[in-house]
């Protein structure tokens, strides 16, 4: 892209940053702290950058709270992320020559006013953060992903990421600057001030205008002889600007500096009388009481954005316009935002979204701090942009517009909207022109008024609560291992995306998932064992390049059972007793092929897994036919294809793929056994946590359990929490989510529910059914009960324990019985016969 080229242009040596003073990121300058982040090739890049979305910001935001050397709560975590990594309105200066000491950025964009009222309200310092807590790559995506900015320079690469009809950058570069008003926007801080060309004033003098007519010739003196009738030049400006600061959400484009400007604000709430915070004297001082205040989370909200569309926009006597609209350069990897026009950009659509959200959770935050001391800001986003909400079902993103009159009354948002727009008016150079008090107020309830007609019609896209509700209003999240083995002979640009997804809906998180990437070429690592999905993230095409291409089946199942050995035997060392599903996924290349040696191979290696590691699911995801590898998959529904054209060829068959994942159980298991079936030690019991109307599911192998006497009859035990309903059914049929037939359920409060499994009538362990449990957590008893604060368990702080313990359990592998099994045999025979041949 040329707008990747165009920053190459002013890069220059790095600087070493060594500390940051607070408070730095409201000077007009860019702050010492972020300059790594503009003066490195590498970092400066967008598409070096992590893809800007939730899932990103949240992993950012957790990463640093799980840091052993990070000690602060969600008060002071908030304020140091926001005086550490927001800036707003820093824009580039085409014309500035990049040179040691010289960084052609600066803090010249209009959003760069409010921005340094509201730090003036919010307390905080940057030197509290520890830079260690995360690298330079996460530190400046999250700079990128918090810190508003428009660059409406021309990139060359318009017609390639501009969504309008007709544009024609044929024009030069440079051009003379029009008597005609620029869009209303935004080049710098005398971006208002129009310069008449010689010709045009010529040709206003000659004109036939009336007495009355407005002569701009007569405020300039006559020009001298040789004055260039070409003086003055303007860098040209696209038709489609790139907005900085917005985050991709399932529930629409959000900005992201309100959000935590918002929570930040809310947890050191200050309300300052107006009169102190401006550098002018009133017009009509007497007129107002001195107890009018400005709420510091409302001029990091709502009221700092109407503001500047009531300065901006109200002089100019045009309609207000609200909610430009963008779209991003990749709906799977989105790192440029473009706007889809390069006209009134003082309050997009992105902003609109921040903002109410930002004003969404502050307007609670501090509640919920007050009875949860442990709160986590990762919860709080987590939460909310989510299917469950804060806390309760009200507070989430899908809930924005019906929380709208209630977080946002009409009388409050125009009062607050006045005041900050009267704090801008008077200290900052925003306004267009110079205006009165009375049209300030003015200004600011017309602009209220655009936004409140804005919301209820023009966000009707956005998903609804109701099409983001779980089935049967159950929260069924992923807990899952997940080992993929990748063909690296898939091109990049292909894969990457479609694995970001993968990942992205497995809810990837040290509470839930964990991942890993096998090259299938050779079984070396690709991406180690991580519960980090922005490990993932920074996998560049670079890198992925280096790695040996090739796709060999046999070596990687052979990688694969060793590595799932080594799991079983730690397991055993560390008394472990129960985990998430254990799933491998596959993936072919189109063109890859294995021949008839290497999958009858294969086959046997998976038989051997089935029965040794009985818990590992091996899955099939393919770019073309699955015919090639239903041999291979235990049925059908465990082979996937994806495609590589449109989103809905690559990314649409994701979500199958996902909700086959979800079907399969944790696992339960006896932590006496390990991968070579020998008792050692007890059986260890398993905690596990549930969310209130939640629901889990388990599985629990027959080489746990399998014994055809009478005595000592295996059981399997749960124990819940007093106040606390658990719903627990088994069956030795699969339970899901939609499915509970032949089940037995018993309701737990407190007490211990046991369940007796054998198999007295299965002659062979093949014969003997798994055990499978489904555990639901009721409704709340009280909406004041957060019993969650253990930081490596407790995703989110309303979740219940429960305990799993078992007796008299077994170890009994089938690997024996496979040995004399027709099918074996049959294989063992056909592999002698082929490598014979092959002599």
């Amino acid at each position: 892209m040329i707008l990747i080229e165009r920053d190459f242009v002013v890069l220059f040596a790095i600087f070493s940053v060594h500390s940051v003073r607070a408070q730095e990121n409201a000077q007009s300058k860019v702050s010492d702290g972020l300059l790594e982040c503009y003066n490195n090739t590498f970092s400066l890049l967008k598409i070096n950058r992590l893809p800007h979305n939730i899932h990103a910001l949240i992993a950012i935001i957790r990463k640093i709270e799980e840091n052993r050397e990070v000690h602060m709560d969600l008060r002071q975590l908030s304020g140091a992320l926001l005086h550490r990594f927001r800036q707003d309105g820093i824009v580039i200066d085409p014309q500035a020559v990049p040179q040691e000491g010289v960084t052609p950025y600066s803090t010249e964009g209009f959003q760069s006013y409010r921005h340094s009222e509201m730090l003036k309200l919010i307390p905080g310092n940057a030197l509290t953060f520890n830079n260690n807590s995360i690298n330079l790559i996460e530190r400046c995506t999250l700079h990128s992903m918090i810190s508003s900015s428009i660059d409406i320079h021309r990139r060359e690469d318009e017609t390639l990421t501009c969504r309008l009809e007709n544009l024609d950058y044929r024009q030069p570069r440079f051009k003379k600057r029009s008597i005609r008003p620029q869009e209303k926007g935004m080049s710098g801080r005398h971006r208002d001030v129009e310069t008449l060309t010689p010709e045009q004033i010529e040709s206003i003098k000659n004109g036939n205008g009336d007495a009355d007519s407005f002569l701009p010739n007569s405020w300039y003196p006559p020009l001298p002889p040789n004055h260039p009738e070409s003086s003055r030049y303007q860098m040209e400006t696209s038709k489609c600007p790139t907005e900085g600061g917005v985050l991709q959400t399932d529930w629409g484009v959000v900005s992201g500096g309100p959000l935590l400007a918002g929570i930040a604000a809310a947890v050191q709430p200050q309300n300052v009388r107006i009169s102190d915070l401006m550098r002018r004297d009133w017009d009509n001082r007497e007129a107002f009481s001195s107890s009018i205040t400005l709420d510091n989370k409302w001029i990091a909200t709502l009221a700092g954005d109407l503001a500047e569309v009531a300065l901006h926009q109200g002089p100019s006597k045009e309609n207000y316009k609200i909610g430009t609209t963008g779209h991003w350069n990749s709906s799977n990897t989105p790192k440029y935002y473009f706007l889809n026009t390069d006209q009134s950009l003082e309050f997009t659509e992105a902003e609109v979204r921040g903002d109410l959200d930002g004003l969404i959770l502050a307007s609670n935050v501090a509640s919920w701090y007050s009875k949860i001391p442990s709160l986590k800001l990762s919860q709080i986003l987590d939460m909310y942009y989510s299917d469950r909400g804060v806390l309760n079902g009200t507070i989430r993103a899908c809930n924005r517009r019906n929380l709208l009159t209630i977080v946002a009354p009409n009388d409050t948002t125009s009062a607050q909207t006045y005041r900050a727009a009267m704090v801008l008016n008077s200290n900052t150079q925003l306004p267009r022109g110079t205006i009165s008090d009375e049209k300030v107020e003015t200004f600011s309830f017309q602009a209220v008024n655009e936004l409140l007609k804005f919301i209820p019609s023009s966000m009707n896209n956005d998903r609804t609560c109701s099409q983001t509700n779980p089935i049967k209003n159950l929260f069924h999240r992923m807990a899952v291992d997940l080992t993929i083995i990748l063909d690296t002979n898939w091109p990049f640009k292909f894969i990457k995306p479609i694995l970001d997804s993968i990942l992205e809906k497995s809810e990837i998180n040290r509470f839930a998932g964990n991942f890993s990437v096998i090259n299938a070429a050779n079984g070396s690592v690709i991406s180690r064992s991580s519960h980090s999905i922005l490990d993932f993230y920074a996998l560049n095409e670079s890198q992925y390049e280096t790695f040996s291409k090739g796709f060999n089946l046999p070596k990687s199942l052979d990688v694969l059972k060793d590595l799932e050995v080594r799991k079983l035997n730690a397991e055993r060392e560390k008394y472990v007793g129960g985990g998430r599903a254990e799933i491998v996924l596959v993936v072919p290349w189109s063109s890859s092929s294995i021949n008839d040696v290497d999958r009858e191979y294969s086959l046997k290696r998976i038989w051997q897994m089935r029965e040794e590691t009985p818990d590992v699911n091996i899955l099939f995801m393919t770019a073309g036919s699955k015919e090639r590898w239903t041999s291979l998959a235990r049925e059908g529904q465990d082979i996937f294809s994806v495609g590589t054209g449109t989103w809905k060829e690559s990314i649409g068959p994701v979500g199958d793929l996902v909700n086959r994942m979800k079907r399969i159980p944790k696992r339960l298991i006896n932590s006496q056994c390990g991968a070579d079936y020998s008792s050692v030690g007890a059986s260890a019991s398993f905690d596990d946590y549930l969310e209130p109307s939640g629901v889990l599911f388990y599985r629990m192998h027959p080489n746990y359990f399998y014994k055809t006497d009478e005595d000592d009859v295996p059981t399997v035990k749960v124990q819940g929490i007093d106040g606390m309903h658990l719903i627990v059914c088994s069956s030795r049929n699969p339970l899901n989510i939609n499915s509970s037939e032949s089940a037995s359920c018993s309701t737990v409060t407190g007490g211990i529910h046991r369940i007796n499994v054998n198999c007295r009538e299965a002659a062979y362990i093949h014969q003997c059914n798994p055990l499978y449990l489904s555990i639901t957590a009721g409704n709340r008893t009280s909406e004041e009960f957060y019993p969650c604060t253990s930081e490596s368990h407790c995703r989110f702080p309303d979740m219940i324990k429960f305990t799993i313990s078992y007796e008299n359990l077994v170890c009994t592998s089938g690997t024996a019985s496979i040995i004399f099994s027709p099918i074996f045999i049959l294989l063992s025979a056909i592999l002698i016969l082929r490598f014979n041949f092959l002599k």
